[in-house]
């Protein structure tokens, strides 16, 4: 063959017509070891045969986390709205929580719902590392779905606590004044006391004085206890609805307390606090609002992990915390690059950096196979991978198995395209 080419190039020379060199035949990828499968990239209009996989892996599990490495890498989320998309349209899911106080996604849900106004107007006021055209694509994906399927629609919440002390505090006094409770009462007074109810000690940047830190924190717990005590009294007062909504609003408010008070000098206490009321609050606002819908979770890799103590992400502990409630209902894709790159205000820009991707990561272990785009690995039944090994994923150690039931991973995740601020590049 060489030779033919090489005389079919004398014969155009001779004939005074330039010759083009002949193209290399493109390089076949090998073989994939058992349970790693090739992604065909992230564009969300790709077609999905490549993600059929994960009908096997999610199974019946009620709740999917979908994580990321770190925020603001566009790679991510297109991946996730892609994945997203195969569980609405194949899989039967009909809800998706994001990591964002959830009284700001409301506005996001009344846009999948109505269609009214526009998806990058809608998605102002969720945390802006997610205000991106990526999660607007998505959130206008949602509005046509419901516009298409009227009688079969999906629906969008948040389930994150913070920030949220100047909505929780008022609901939950208004509550107890139903209940006959006045503002004499210590407990309506401990609640008035808590950050952000009617002061702004952490918006000011001031520390939170430690004696009302304590009245607010003695106020919630003694409205917990009269919650449980009185639960069927309340619930027939009010509605079990009505009941169910204080808790949220309860839980949320303990949870950002403790977290802010704690965070600067006990980051990992502070990070626990904040772990423990999203994992209470994406379980509660799903059963107030769509009880039966199976949904979808998109948070940071380390919040939705499974298991806490073998990873040094502070954080960890949502994740744990549905596993051990949830069981095979939880299901858990990580998502990692081999380069990562981000558009982060106050983080940087261009490719992330502290990400291990040498001897002894899963990115270097992935690119090792000429994956193409990316892969869709299998964490159930890893042949791939050393038993109870640790690797390193993203920047984290971890025995892959115990943290996640799959890895979506991609050679190259490129920064998101920001809306909250001008891109970077």
């Amino acid at each position: 063959m060489k030779r033919l080419l090489r005389c079919f190039a004398l014969i155009l020379a001779a004939a005074g017509l330039a010759a083009a060199a002949p193209a290399p035949l493109a390089a076949q990828p090998g073989p994939l070891p058992p349970g790693v499968y090739r992604l065909s990239g992230t564009d969300p209009a790709l077609p999905q045969g490549d993600l059929e996989p994960l009908r096997k892996i999610v199974g019946k599990a009620t709740f999917v986390g979908l994580g990321e490495s770190i925020h603001t890498s566009g790679g991510f989320y297109q991946l996730k709205d892609r994945t997203l998309r195969f569980l609405i349209e194949r899989m039967g899911f009909r809800a998706f929580g994001m990591e964002t106080p959830w009284y700001r996604a409301d506005q996001v849900e009344s846009y999948v719902q109505t269609c009214q106004g526009t998806a990058r107007d809608a998605i102002h006021g969720i945390f802006s590392v997610w205000q991106s055209t990526e999660v607007e694509s998505m959130v206008q994906w949602m509005c046509e779905w419901n516009a298409a399927h009227p009688k079969d629609r999906v629906h969008f919440y948040g389930f994150d606590i913070q920030s949220q002390s100047l909505v929780d505090g008022p609901a939950l006094i208004d509550f107890l004044h139903r209940l006959g409770i006045g503002d004499g009462d210590p407990r309506v007074a401990g609640i008035r006391a808590c950050d952000g109810v009617e002061t702004d000690y952490y918006l000011a940047g001031a520390p939170f004085p430690p004696e009302l830190y304590q009245q607010c924190q003695e106020a919630l717990a003694g409205v917990a206890s009269f919650f449980d005590r009185n639960e069927k009294t309340i619930a027939r007062r009010t509605s079990k609805k009505d009941l169910g909504w204080a808790r949220v609003h309860l839980v949320g408010l303990r949870a950002w307390q403790e977290e802010t008070f704690h965070l600067d000098a006990d980051p990992d206490r502070g990070g626990r606090a904040r772990d423990r009321g999203m994992a209470y609050t994406v379980q509660a606002i799903r059963a107030l609002r769509f009880p039966k819908a199976r949904t979808v979770l998109w948070a940071h890799n380390g919040h939705l992990a499974k298991k806490v103590g073998s990873s040094n992400y502070v954080a960890v502990e949502m994740g744990t915390l549905l596993a051990a409630q949830l069981k095979e209902k939880y299901a858990v894709v990580g998502l990692v690059a081999r380069q990562t790159f981000i558009d982060w205000r106050t983080l940087g820009c261009g490719l992330a950096r502290g990400f291990s991707t040498g001897a002894g990561s899963v990115e270097n272990l992935f690119h090792a196979l000429e994956p193409g785009a990316g892969v869709l690995a299998d964490l159930k039944n890893p042949q791939y991978l050393e038993p109870g090994a640790v690797y390193t994923v993203g920047s984290v150690s971890m025995v892959p198995s115990e943290q996640f039931d799959a890895i979506l991973y991609l050679e190259v995740s490129p920064k998101m395209h920001p809306l909250a601020w001008p891109s970077c590049q």
